[in-house]
């Protein structure tokens, strides 16, 4: 799985997303799709994300972050 398979259905995007890009340079990260992400990283790793994990996603780099911490690494 990639970083772009897992969050351009959400941000219903095919434009490549970038480690930098955050919810001020993409604009369809919205509220909505900030909850569709944490619901998402959820069952995709089968944990519930803690208060300071789903504060903390503020970038792609950090959801990338939060699934290598959680075993997942996205090619």
């Amino acid at each position: 799985m990639t970083i772009d398979q897992l969050l351009q259905p959400i941000l219903k995007t095919k434009e490549p997303l970038r480690t930098d890009d955050t919810p001020q340079t993409r604009p369809e990260w919205d509220s909505f799709a900030h909850v569709n992400i944490i619901a998402t990283l959820e069952d995709t790793l089968g944990v519930e994300l803690n208060t300071t994990e789903v504060v903390s996603l503020t970038s792609v780099a950090d959801v990338i972050a939060i699934c290598k911490a959680h075993g997942l690494n996205l090619a």
